[in-house]
């Protein structure tokens, strides 16, 4: 089947990271509908590994932003060690309150390592965790693509990832020591209008067939003999 590949461009050139939100709810249908996309996502072997966890409630989410500001205090002083012109931008002044904090939902993925035993067994002992997180980060991807076309926005909230982060999470929700956090997306409508993302050309990475062939033809032609 083929679809419109203009829309699909469109589609990703318009989804943003979104900063602020209101507070403004989304409807639970939206929510099934962001799930119901990433359910398609690739994964290996077809092995599914998600687990979705969708969060309203307001106290728990301010437990969890609370949590993360921990983490993001001890990645200041962490950062504060480097010389100062290498210093993530924002490091020298204190942890200001996230701009997801105000998102209505937060939706954290989650993995079941157990899927891993899917793969073939070379590819288990060999790429198996790999294979794993590319699932995962396919799901969480479409989840994005998904929030854009609903006209809402999302934030990427990575600091759920960190060991320190899962264990207090985990205890706070309740979820269960087989699954492993893989990340949170705080979900909602963009206080303001995202600008603009510089996107890099695309012709000094991206290389045809042909192009690699001139390439390994002139190594050999200024090669010395040996």
């Amino acid at each position: 089947m083929i679809m419109d590949y203009g829309s699909l461009l469109e589609l990703v050139k318009t989804r943003r990271s979104v900063r602020s939100f209101k507070t403004d709810p989304v409807p639970d249908e939206y929510v099934d509908k962001i799930i119901e996309v990433a359910r398609w996502a690739p994964s290996g072997a077809n092995s599914q590994p998600w687990e979705f966890i969708v969060l309203k409630d307001k106290k728990i989410k301010d437990s969890i932003v609370a949590i993360i500001k921990e983490h993001s205090e001890c990645n200041r002083k962490v950062e504060l060690t480097r010389e100062e012109r290498l210093r993530f931008p924002g490091a020298s002044g204190p942890v200001r309150e996230p701009g997801y904090k105000d998102a209505p939902v937060f939706i954290i993925l989650c993995g079941d390592p157990r899927t891993i035993e899917a793969y073939p067994l070379l590819t288990t002992f060999i790429r198996g965790d790999s294979h794993f997180a590319s699932g995962l980060a396919s799901a969480f991807l479409y989840m994005s693509l998904a929030v854009t076309t609903l006209g809402l926005g999302s934030q990427w909230v990575s600091a759920t990832g960190h060991p320190y982060v899962k264990c207090l999470l985990g205890e706070l929700l309740g979820i269960p020591q087989k699954l492993e956090i893989y990340d949170m997306m705080a979900i909602g409508y963009p206080a303001y209008k995202p600008k603009e993302r510089p996107v890099r050309a695309s012709s000094p990475w991206s290389l045809r067939q042909d192009q690699v062939q001139e390439r390994r033809r002139n190594q050999k032609l200024h090669r010395r003999p040996s």
